[in-house]
């Protein structure tokens, strides 16, 4: 059962290369789960709103870094 209490009824399929189910085995060998509770955590895990701040303060950073070393190089 999810953590919500609903069960477990609908069956998603992902399409990978060989080489990225592979990747997806090892880590949940590694993590001692199996590959749908894996993937139920990256799900979970997963916030697009989360990700868009995290590219826009890259962003900032690599903008801040280039502007230090600009004005480094001219004085």
């Amino acid at each position: 059962m999810d953590p919500g209490g609903e069960k477990r009824s609908v069956r998603v399929v992902t399409l990978m290369s060989p080489r990225g189910k592979s990747d997806l085995q090892a880590k949940a060998d590694r993590a001692g789960l199996s590959v749908s509770e894996i993937v139920r955590r990256a799900v979970n895990a997963y916030d697009p709103e989360e990700v868009q701040q995290v590219e826009e303060i890259v962003a900032f950073l690599r903008a801040h870094r280039e502007n230090t070393g600009q004005v480094s190089a001219t004085n």
